[in-house]
């Protein structure tokens, strides 16, 4: 009977645990989420989109609903981050560079055509 206890409390336990964790895992992937604007382009076999300051983030996620807003100004909601890209040259000393990369979950058309940054 004690033992069956035990292993009861310790069960609960666990099962709230894991509810808690749950919990503050999902509060922290929304309360994450990041909006900005600009152009959506395509190029080199990536989805960038160049904000009005010039920064330019490559997206990854949701290709399938990015595809149809290529030229548009848009607004995407996600998660910012940086990754880092090798930028050495061939007999050169090693170098790399910090390139702001975004995770899309969502995107919403604002307005008509746009131009990429430098046209």
């Amino acid at each position: 009977m004690r033992k069956t206890t035990m292993v009861t409390v310790a069960l609960l336990i666990t099962a709230v645990w894991l509810q808690v964790q749950a919990a503050g895992q999902t509060a922290g992937k929304t309360s994450s989420l990041t909006t900005i604007e600009g152009c959506l382009q395509f190029s080199d076999s990536h989805y960038r989109l160049t904000d009005s300051n010039g920064t330019s983030y490559q997206l990854s996620n949701e290709a399938n609903k990015l595809t149809h807003y290529v030229g548009q100004q848009v607004k995407v909601t996600g998660m910012p981050g940086v990754r880092t890209v090798d930028t050495t040259t061939q007999g050169a000393e090693s170098t790399a560079k910090e390139q702001p990369v975004f995770k899309v979950k969502s995107v919403t058309g604002m307005a008509g055509t746009c131009k990429p940054a430098g046209q």
